[in-house]
C-alpha cells in the first residue's frame, strides 16, 4: 500500500473540490475521507471518518451499494451508474434522492486495490424534470412506441427465425432414419413457430394500444434461465460457453419483458465471450431491501469506456464489436424494457476482461 503522503496530498485537493467525494482505505470500506460536498449529501458529519461503510450507513448495505463497492475492491474494476435512487436519512426520515456517481479503484503496482475513490452528483432536480417532461410528451409518444415496436418486432423475430433455419438445415445433412434426432429438431422448429407466433400477437396488441400495459406477476427466474440460456446458444451457434449459475432468486415482472431482457443479455455475454479460451458467463441474483438484483457476467472482449454511455442507444454498437454479428438493437430494447418495468440497468466492464450487467428489478 502507499505511503500516506500521497492520500494526505490527495485530501488536501479534494477539499477544495466542490464533488462529493469519498475515499475507502480497505476491504471492509473504511472511510478514510470525505470531503464537506459529501458530508451534506449524506446528510452526515466528519466523525464518520474512520469508521467502515457498512455500519454508518446500513440503509445503503440493504440497498446494494456496500455489495457493488466490496466487487470493485475485489476485482480493481470501476463501477459507474446514473440516476440511480438512494434513500438518504436526514434526522428522523428517508428522502429518495438520485445519483451518478462512481465507484473508480485505486490500484498499486502490483494492480491490487488499495483504495477506492467515490465521487457522486445529486442528480434529482434533473430526473423529477425528466418525469414532468415525459408526462407532458406521453400524449406525443405514438412515433417512439411505433419505432420500439418496430425494433421489437424485427429483432425478436430473428431469433425464432434463426432457430427454425438451423432446424432445418441440420434435418437436411442428417440422417433420414434418425428418427430420434429429427423428432427433436421437429420439436424444436416448432417450438420455434410457436414463440413467432406469440412475439407477432403480442406486437399487434402493442401497436394497438398507446403503451404497453405490463402484468407484474411474481417470475420463477430458476426454471426459465435454462432455456433462456439454450435458445441464446441456438441463436449464437455455439455449445462452448460454460454457464455457472448461483442463486437465482425469483422477481416482480412481466415474463415477455424479461424474456426480452434476459435472452438479449446471456445472447451478448454468450457472443462476446465467444472469442475467448474458455468462455464463461456467470448469472446470480441478490436481494436487497428494495427489490433483486441480477448479475450477468462474461470472460469477454469488454466495452471500451468511451462507447459505455452510448450503449443504449438505437443501433449503437461497441467500436470493437465490428467482427460479431449484430445491428445495435438488443441494449435499446434492455433499456427500454427495464424502464417500463420500474427497473435499472447498469453495465461496468473492462477491455479483453469482461462485462458485468448488473439488473434491478423493485419488489412493486
Amino acid at each position: 500500500m502507499p505511503t500516506t503522503e500521497p492520500l494526505a496530498h490527495l485530501f488536501h485537493i479534494l477539499n477544495a473540490s466542490p464533488l462529493a467525494t469519498a475515499i475507502y482505505t480497505d476491504e471492509h470500506l473504511k472511510i478514510a475521507y470525505v470531503n464537506e460536498a459529501m458530508v451534506q449529501m449524506w446528510c452526515s458529519e466528519e466523525s464518520i471518518i474512520g469508521k467502515n461503510f457498512c455500519d454508518v450507513f446500513p440503509n445503503f448495505k440493504q440497498e446494494g451499494f456496500s455489495s457493488i463497492l466490496k466487487k470493485v475492491w475485489q476485482t480493481g474494476i470501476p463501477y459507474k451508474a446514473v440516476d440511480t435512487p438512494a434513500d438518504i436519512l436526514d434526522g428522523e426520515t428517508f428522502h429518495t434522492r438520485y445519483f451518478d456517481f462512481e465507484y473508480q479503484p485505486l490500484l498499486n503496482e502490483q494492480q491490487e486495490t488499495y483504495a477506492i475513490l467515490h465521487t457522486s452528483i445529486d442528480v434529482t432536480a434533473r430526473v423529477e424534470a425528466q418525469r414532468l417532461l415525459e408526462k407532458h410528451e406521453q400524449q406525443l409518444s405514438i412515433n417512439k412506441d411505433l419505432e420500439m415496436i418496430t425494433s421489437i418486432l424485427a429483432h425478436d423475430a430473428k431469433n425464432p427465425l434463426s432457430i427454425a433455419r438451423l432446424g432445418i438445415s441440420r434435418l437436411k445433412t442428417k440422417n433420414a432414419n434418425d428418427t430420434k434426432n429429427s423428432e427433436k429438431w421437429y420439436e424444436i422448429i416448432d417450438q420455434a413457430m410457436e414463440d413467432l407466433n406469440t412475439i407477432i400477437d403480442r406486437t399487434v396488441q402493442l401497436s394497438e394500444a398507446r403503451s404497453y400495459i405490463i402484468k407484474k406477476d411474481q417470475i420463477d427466474i430458476s426454471t426459465k434461465i435454462q432455456p433462456w440460456c439454450e435458445e441464446a446458444m441456438l441463436i449464437h451457434q455455439t455449445t462452448s460457453s460454460n454457464i455457472k449459475l448461483g442463486t437465482l432468486l425469483p422477481v416482480y415482472g412481466d415474463l415477455r419483458g424479461l424474456s426480452q431482457v434476459f435472452i438479449n443479455i446471456i445472447g451478448n455475454a454468450i457472443k462476446y465471450s465467444s472469442s475467448v479460451a474458455n468462455p464463461t458467463v456467470q448469472i446470480y441474483s441478490e436481494e436487497t431491501n428494495k427489490g433483486i438484483v441480477y448479475y450477468i457476467k462474461d470472460n469477454g472482449v469488454g466495452i471500451p469506456q468511451q462507447d459505455i454511455q452510448h450503449i443504449y442507444q438505437h443501433l449503437h454498437r461497441g467500436s470493437n464489436s465490428s467482427s460479431f454479428q449484430g445491428k445495435g438493437i438488443g441494449l435499446f430494447i434492455v433499456k427500454r424494457v427495464m424502464e417500463r418495468l420500474d427497473g435499472l440497468v447498469n453495465i461496468s466492464s473492462e477491455i479483453n476482461k469482461g462485462t458485468e450487467v448488473r439488473l434491478f428489478f423493485p419488489n412493486s
